[in-house]
């Protein structure tokens, strides 16, 4: 049971309004339902540079059906990571050659907190994720990949969405996630006075890093001529900022909406937000995709909040989450209100499990970007979903 009401609506208003982290504001929207189926304050000064139109790859993938989308596609997956000259990190997926198979990579969300904390917590605390993923393991031969940056939300870190990450790399994509120190979860817990570079530096420093890439399993992997950008939540501000740099193809911004003095990018975009989300609301998120220019996608997941872009509701979901296992660690006074507020976001009841909408960002964000990068010559799965006890609305404006 699918309900389509797509409406071809030339772009609009400009946003207004910012939200409680650096996110865009959205604008309005018409709606197609189809079921199936950390934020933080950055108001970026955009640079008027003129972005790349949508890039045609030399050699497209054969048809593949949409659904498909939704699961790993046929690529094995590695994950390096690399350093920034500033010293910040950066966590990469990338296709990996068929010889990695069944091989894991983890990381603890302590690792992201400030010394003094991390010491604090018990050995036995389960704040470790798991990720179907070779560390540093061989490339795939088939490359050149297109590359995705992505840019965190606040009071998160690098690894904060792994999960779409990897997946998007099972797909034929490189993906390049830096920490931005001006905003990640130890800034925020630390209090440093220190001021690092603004997270659209790191993403423009992460572009040049990998890109430029001469030894490792990222060497020549890369095609420096096919490149979008994506982030969550004030990640999503960042990514507005960017998405206007010379030659770069399209957009995606997760939760997010933008302020009403930002300059729009003017290349393709995908804006997805969760229904239940008050962190940023899903109209701020509405309105960015209303005044965005054409093709532009929206699509609005019921049930689910702030957090369904990420990991990070899916980490320690037996003991009440990130703040569940806070408290069990003895470290629960460290953390602030507000923190705790976005740490929950889409976590608990009457949100659903984010496990369960995961492939319809997977479905959206395979999509978007296999017609961004000019793999398949129109948008194929972005009009609708079929998911089981998923229900998406849609809205959809090709000129």
């Amino acid at each position: 049971m699918t309900r389509r009401r797509l409406h071809l609506l030339g772009a609009a208003l400009l946003v207004a309004g910012a939200c409680s982290s650096s996110e865009p504001d959205s604008g309005s929207t018409s709606t197609t339902a189809a079921p199936a189926s950390l934020a933080a304050p950055t108001s970026p000064a955009i640079p008027t540079t003129t972005a790349a139109a949508a890039v045609t790859s030399s050699s497209a993938d054969p048809e593949v059906d949409p659904v498909s989308f939704q699961t790993a596609g046929p690529h094995e997956v590695g994950i390096t990571t690399l350093a920034l000259p500033t010293g910040n990190l950066v966590e990469v997926f990338y296709p990996a050659d068929d010889t990695v198979d069944g091989q894991t990579d983890s990381y603890q969300v302590r690792s992201f907190l400030p010394e003094a904390i991390r010491a604090l917590i018990p050995e036995e605390t389960a704040d470790r994720y798991e990720i179907e993923a070779a560390r540093d393991g061989a490339a795939s031969p088939e490359g050149p990949f297109p590359l995705v940056l992505f840019s965190h939300g606040a009071a998160a870190f690098r690894s904060q969405s792994t999960d779409l990450a990897r997946h998007l790399a099972s797909w034929g994509m490189v993906v390049a996630s830096p920490d931005h120190p001006s905003r990640n979860l130890e800034s925020q817990l630390s209090n440093s006075e220190v001021r690092p570079q603004p997270a659209a530096d790191d993403l423009r420093a992460t572009r040049e890093l990998v890109t430029s890439a001469a030894e490792g399993p990222l060497a020549g992997l890369v095609d420096p001529n096919l490149v979008a950008v994506s982030g969550h939540s004030a990640g999503g501000g960042t990514t507005l900022e960017v998405a206007t740099d010379d030659g770069i193809a399209g957009y995606v911004s997760y939760a997010s909406g933008a302020f009403d003095d930002t300059e729009l990018p003017t290349v393709p975009s995908l804006f997805m937000a969760g229904a239940l989300d008050e962190i940023v609301e899903p109209e701020r998120t509405a309105e960015a995709h209303t005044a965005a220019a054409a093709p532009s996608w929206l699509w609005v997941i019921e049930e689910t909040g702030h957090l369904a872009f990420s990991d990070i509701c899916a980490i320690g979901n037996d003991e009440g989450g990130l703040i569940g296992l806070a408290e069990s660690a003895g470290i629960g006074d460290l953390v602030p209100a507000e923190l705790r507020r976005l740490a929950t976001d889409g976590c608990e009841p009457p949100n659903v499990e984010v496990t369960s909408v995961w492939p319809a960002v997977n479905q959206a964000s395979v999509a978007f970007y296999r017609y961004t990068f000019g793999l398949d010559d129109e948008p194929r799965g972005l009009d609708a979903i079929d998911l089981d006890g998923v229900t998406v609305e849609i809205d959809e404006r090709l000129s």
